[in-house]
């Protein structure tokens, strides 16, 4: 007899990796199942939820729910879970924002097909947030201070406790964990955090937001996409005061993807009115972008200057270390036996980032579910072998060239040709020293395929680039990111 459970887990295991992580957090986690007879009946906390995963994902459900019942599931229907909290009418996730005790979900002051933000306090109901279970309706529907109502959709898995610090990471995460402290001496408003994506900036927001409702205080969590949704809607319907009254009453508000906001005039202008409200006083402001603030050319420099008046943090891509004791913590969450020599061939063929990384161990996991094999070394070479073929596709002198070339805006054509002005020498030595650590090729064979130049001119850029490395931070750190690109898994 199948267990319900397990199959469902299954399933959103491979649907995690088949969407978008946002959608995946507010569509998919939320939906429970129970099984009667041969039908598999998904729970949906709405309406809404109801019709969306019809149209959208009910397709891709039916086929897994197939492939991992191995056909005793006949028929997969959705519909409302019946057993939600009572007041579930008036606090519908998908159309509505913040529900005040008198309104309905027809009258809420943000209606429509936008996404709601995430706001989210403490009472009595919340308890052990932080454990595994879905936050569901009844979990998250809280009350604070001003009666606000919502529903909140922060990934219970996104905690401090979970989060692996190393080297990459550690200032951003002691930056994070500081701001939650009872009267910390130490905040910095705004906390700035930027990285590329699947490095970690969501746990570490989505942690933050969790010990504040620990502690009984208030946030709202938005993305970028969503926060600017909410404006326009507001501005059209002339509720704009009223949308900025409803945020400045919590204790923290949260912005992702900050950098989406660039070329919005009227949704940046508004969010300036709120960046000097959060900056003040007891409120916290944290947002996070794929760039230093520096380098957001986009926006003008009233933004650029506030996104840097407090402390800005980066999270880049975790070292290997790092990356062992990710897949290592992953590992026991699932309750798996991961032997030290499987995570360190994961983690030496999956460097880019975190999200990759635990996909390539999903993937390894499902491979010993399905063939009930033990892991060892030789089972995981064979279950990430496709991954393994494409890093190693990737690693070869031409694209070298062309991540190089198009790292510093020049052609190909002027890395194999003569020219020796530094804005084109400079990349060329680069490219060549890339290619001797990355390929192992002899300087001869990388003097061939550089235009036919002799060997003592490759080792003579990569010992210029050993160099420069070694005396320039900003220098290295280049370095650093173009090989990290080109090894990405």
């Amino acid at each position: 007899m199948i267990d319900t459970a397990i199959l469902w887990d299954k399933c959103l295991d491979d649907l995690r990796y088949r969407v978008k992580d946002n959608v995946f957090t507010m569509w998919l986690r939320p939906l429970s199942v129970h099984k009667e007879e041969q039908t598999l009946i998904i729970r949906a906390p709405n309406d809404y939820f109801v019709t969306y995963i019809k149209k959208n994902h009910l397709a891709d459900i039916e086929q897994l729910v197939i492939k991992h019942s191995q056909n005793s599931i006949e028929e997969v229907v959705v519909r409302v879970d019946n057993n939600s909290h009572s007041n579930a009418q008036n606090v519908d996730a998908s159309e509505t924002g913040t529900i005040d005790n008198n309104e309905t979900s027809s009258t809420s002051l943000f209606t429509g097909n936008q996404l709601s933000p995430t706001l989210a306090s403490s009472d009595n109901n919340a308890k052990d947030l932080n454990n595994k279970q879905q936050v569901n309706t009844s979990q998250a529907a809280l009350i604070d201070s001003a009666d606000i109502k919502s529903l909140s959709y922060l990934n219970p898995d996104f905690t401090f406790e979970t989060f692996v610090t190393g080297k990459s990471n550690n200032l951003a995460y002691k930056a994070c964990y500081e701001l939650t402290k009872p009267q910390s001496k130490n905040r910095h408003n705004p906390l700035f955090i930027y990285g590329p994506s699947g490095l970690g900036k969501t746990h570490l927001m989505h942690s933050v937001a969790q010990r504040y409702l620990k502690n009984n205080r208030s946030f709202y969590y938005f993305t970028s996409e969503k926060f600017i949704n909410q404006l326009v809607y507001s501005l059209r319907n002339n509720k704009i005061e009223d949308f900025k009254k409803k945020i400045k009453k919590v204790d923290l508000l949260i912005v992702d993807d900050i950098h989406v906001l660039a070329g919005k005039t009227k949704s940046s202008n508004e969010f300036l009115t709120l960046f000097a409200d959060f900056t003040s006083g007891d409120k916290q402001l944290i947002l996070a972008s794929d760039r230093h603030p520096s380098q957001m050319t986009e926006f003008d420099e009233r933004f650029r200057s506030r996104f840097s008046w407090g402390l800005t943090v980066a999270v880049e891509p975790p070292e290997i270390d790092t990356r062992v004791q990710i897949l290592q913590k992953k590992a026991d969450s699932y309750g798996m036996l991961l032997p030290k020599e499987c995570a360190l061939f994961i983690a030496q063929n999956v460097v880019s980032n975190v999200r990759r990384l635990e996909g390539a161990l999903n993937q390894v996991f499902a491979n010993a579910n399905l063939t009930g094999a033990p892991i060892t070394l030789e089972m995981v070479q064979y279950a990430l072998k496709d991954i393994v073929a494409m890093r190693v596709q990737a690693v070869n002198m031409d694209n070298i060239r062309k991540v190089v070339a198009e790292y510093y805006d020049i052609t190909v054509k002027d890395l194999m040709g003569r020219k020796r002005t530094r804005t084109i020498a400079r990349p060329r030595q680069i490219a060549m020293a890339l290619s001797r650590e990355l390929t192992g090729d002899s300087y001869p064979d990388i003097g061939q395929s550089f235009g036919g130049r002799d060997h003592t001119t490759v080792m003579h850029g990569c010992d210029k680039v050993a160099e420069l490395r070694a005396a320039d931070p900003a220098f290295d750190k280049d370095y650093k990111a173009l090989a990290m690109m080109l090894q990405a898994g």
